[in-house]
Parts: C-alpha cells; structure tokens; sequence
C-alpha cells in the first residue's frame, strides 16, 4: 500500500475572523435593537405591576363578600399600612379583610383578620365612594360610607397615566368587575 501525503490548503488570513468594520456594524445594530427594547421591557413590566395588583385587590374583594356570606357577620375592607389596623391612608398603602361584629371598622379581639395586602409603590387606587373602607353584609352587598351607598368605583394609575388606567366597579350585588370606563361610561382620570 502505498500512502500518499494530502496537503490541506489554509484558508486565507481574510476569511478567518470578523473585520472591525463588521464588528463595530454588529455592535452598533445590537444597542439600537437594545434601545428600542428596553422601554417596551419597562411598559410591561409596570403593566405587569398594575395587573397583579388590581388581581390581588380583586381578589381581597372577593374574600371580604364570600366571609361575610358564609359566616353571617359583616366584614370590613379598609386601608392599612400597617395590616393590623384601618387607618386613614390611601388604599395604595395597603389594605385589610376582617370580620368586623359590631361594625365599627375597627379590629377588635372577637375579629379575625381574614386577608391583608402590603402598599404598592408607584401605584394609585382612589375612590370618591369608598374612602378608606367598604363594608360587606351577611347578604353579599356592600356597604359605602354613605348610608344609601351600595356601589362604587375604585380607580388604578400608574406612572404611565390615564391611557392605561383600569377600573374596578362594585354593583349593586356587591360583586367586583373590571372596566376600561368608569361606571357612567366615561373615562377615568389620573390626577
């Protein structure tokens, strides 16, 4: 047998990398692709924000109505920053669910805190209908600080502005929903 040698041609100096023309385009290319990502990353990211937030607002909602169904005793959401008492703080601050027996939005020792939420920053919750509580019946209705109120509307801004804010409607049934408009079909305002 015979063996012959097989000599391999390199390859030419030139095709063996990246130029620093070519370089230098990648580079430029990646950070305009970059820029334009990063502001849509922090709109969804605050979107993220707000959504969660109105979930677990909502969710709070539902707690208080489904308590005070099942154990016949009138329950009591209010602000909190501390989530051991109501007190007169936006809603934003944070929030608390109990039982509330003798109906005067305070958390005595016979009352049970069923739910608690910490504060949210860069968020607004406002409502001219429930100020700083709404109280549920036996019945499943809510309670405003008005003696006739048994609706209202909570209001959800973020930095991004009145675009984008959300609106949580309490009927007459005292059951939450989301909307886009607020309950007389306008739209809502951030200020």
């Amino acid at each position: 047998m015979k063996y012959e040698r097989v000599w391999t041609q390199a390859m030419p100096a030139s095709s063996q990398g990246f130029t620093l023309i070519e370089l230098m385009i990648a580079i430029g290319l990646g950070a305009l692709l970059l820029s334009m990502a990063i502001p849509a990353l922090d709109q969804f990211t605050t979107g993220a924000r707000s959504t969660s937030a109105v979930n677990d607002f909502v969710s709070s909602i539902h707690i208080a109505r489904s308590t005070a169904v099942t154990t016949n005793f009138r329950t009591t959401v209010c602000a909190s920053a501390n989530g051991a008492n109501c007190e007169a703080v936006t809603w934003d601050q944070g929030w608390i669910v109990f039982t509330d027996r003798d109906s005067d939005r305070t958390v005595d020792n016979d009352e049970t805190i069923v739910a608690t939420s910490a504060g949210i920053d860069g968020l607004s919750i406002q409502s001219g209908e429930f100020g700083q509580f709404m109280m549920y019946r036996p019945n499943g209705r809510v309670m405003t600080s008005s003696a006739n109120g048994n609706s209202g509307q909570f209001t959800v801004c973020d930095n991004r502005g009145s675009d984008f804010a959300k609106v949580l409607i309490v009927d007459l049934s005292g059951r939450p929903r989301m909307s886009k408009y607020l309950a007389d079909g306008t739209s809502p305002s951030c200020s």
